[in-house]
């Protein structure tokens, strides 16, 4: 399957900052993939520590850069405390 491309990125999660755009194509991710994360970083399961370290470092990467351009983009929103959670339960 091909990798995504910046146009699959702004269409999944809109205009963002350059630097997650381009951090989440290094990723080389397809675009299943993409929408998986993307899936993730919206979804309930965000909130589970053992979820989010069951993802192979790729998803974890996407969800990662998913989920700080979904805040970005969710002014006045309450940031997700997912990945410090899973840091300290580790």
């Amino acid at each position: 399957m091909s990798e995504i491309s910046a146009g699959d990125v702004v269409a999944a999660i809109g205009r963002s900052d350059e630097l997650i755009i381009r951090e989440t194509l290094r990723t080389r991710a397809t675009p299943l993939e993409l929408r998986r994360a993307l899936a993730f970083a919206k979804g309930p399961a965000n909130a589970s520590p053992a979820a989010y370290q069951a993802l192979p470092a790729r998803m974890q990467r996407l969800v990662d850069l998913l989920t700080a351009a979904l805040e970005g983009s969710a002014q006045g929103e309450k940031p997700s405390h997912r990945r410090e959670d899973a840091h300290r339960a580790a």
